[in-house]
C-alpha cells in the first residue's frame, strides 16, 4: 500500500498491518504520534536526552513485540507505554523527586522520634528551588508546583516552547546537584534514628541519588 494511502487509515487499521509485519504502517504510527508522545513525556522528565532514548525504547518495543502485543486503543497503548517507560527512567536517575513526591515516599512510615528529618527534607528542596535564577524558578514552580503544561507556561510568560523546556531542564539539573549531598546526609542520620521499617524505606531511596 503506498505511503500517501496509510495516513488515512484508521488506528486500528494500522494495527492490523503492524501484526501482520507491515514496516510502513510501522512508520506511520511512528510518524503520527512521535510529536505528541515527545511532547507527553517532557513533560514528565524534562530532559531531551532522556525522553528520545525512551521514545525509541518504546517504538522498538511496539515493533519487535508487534505480533504478541495486544493493543486494542493505539493512542491509549502509546500514552501508557510512554508513561511507564519515564516513570521507570525517573527512577533511575540521580535525583528525579521533588518535595512532595519525597515527602510521600516517607510520610507512611515517619514516627515522632524522626519528624525533624521530614522538615529537614523541605528546607533542603526549598533551599535549592529558591536559589534558581528569579525566571528559571518561576517556571520550575508552574511546571512542578502548579502543574501547568509547558503551553500554558509559555502562553503565560509569552515565551516560546523550547525556552520553557530548555529552563525546565537547567532547573533539573541544578537542583539535583543542590540536593544530592544534602540528602545523602539526611538520610544517613535518617537510618541512625528510625525504625527497621523506615530504614527500608530510606534505603528504597537511597539508589536514586547514587550513581
Amino acid at each position: 500500500m503506498p505511503r500517501e494511502n496509510l495516513n488515512k487509515l484508521t488506528d486500528d487499521q494500522l494495527v492490523e498491518l503492524l501484526h501482520a509485519g507491515n514496516l510502513m504502517a510501522f512508520n506511520e504510527i511512528y510518524s503520527r504520534y512521535w510529536k505528541k508522545l515527545y511532547a507527553y513525556a517532557h513533560n514528565i522528565l524534562c530532559d531531551d536526552t532522556l525522553v528520545e532514548d525512551g521514545l525509541q525504547e518504546v517504538f522498538t518495543n511496539v515493533w519487535v513485540k508487534r505480533s504478541e502485543s495486544e493493543i486494542e486503543n493505539l493512542k491509549a497503548y502509546l500514552f501508557q507505554s510512554v508513561k511507564n517507560n519515564a516513570i521507570t527512567k525517573l527512577r533511575k536517575a540521580r535525583f528525579t523527586s521533588f518535595q512532595e513526591q519525597i515527602i510521600e515516599n516517607l510520610s507512611s512510615t515517619l514516627r515522632a522520634d524522626v519528624h525533624l528529618v521530614n522538615e529537614d527534607l523541605h528546607n533542603a528542596i526549598d533551599l535549592a528551588v529558591n536559589s534558581l535564577p528569579e525566571r528559571r524558578r518561576k517556571i520550575f514552580c508552574m511546571s512542578r508546583f502548579e502543574h501547568l503544561s509547558i503551553k500554558e507556561i509559555a502562553e503565560k510568560l509569552n515565551i516560546s516552547h523550547r525556552t520553557v523546556e530548555n529552563q525546565l531542564s537547567l532547573a533539573m539539573k541544578q537542583i539535583k546537584v543542590s540536593l544530592n549531598d544534602e540528602l545523602h546526609l539526611i538520610l544517613v542520620t535518617a537510618l541512625i534514628l528510625s525504625a527497621d521499617e523506615l530504614k527500608a524505606d530510606f534505603l528504597n531511596i537511597i539508589p536514586l541519588l547514587s550513581n
